[in-house]
């Protein structure tokens, strides 16, 4: 399912005011990220992450963490990109 353009507005401007609910460490995307994004997700649906400082490992994180939790990046601002359930709005 994709986000209409006003879906996707919305969206954005709740994950604009939303604190970052987890930063990627040192050790990059390891079980342990996946299995702490996994209980974020399943309660609220979307999550905010604090990636890489490194613009081609940020782009290749975001594709990997979104096919790996089956999720729908919605916008990435600097370092920071967020996620929604693919099947949740």
């Amino acid at each position: 399912m994709t986000l209409s353009g006003k879906d996707r507005g919305k969206m954005k401007s709740v994950l604009k005011t939303r604190k970052v609910d987890l930063k990627l460490g040192k050790k990059g995307l390891t079980a342990n990220f996946l299995e702490e994004a996994k209980k974020v997700i399943s309660v609220d649906k979307m999550i905010k992450v604090s990636l890489d400082s490194d613009k081609r490992k940020r782009k290749e994180q975001i594709q990997v963490f979104a096919k790996t939790l089956g999720l729908s990046h919605i916008s990435t601002v600097g370092r920071t990109a967020s996620f929604r359930l693919i099947d949740e709005f």
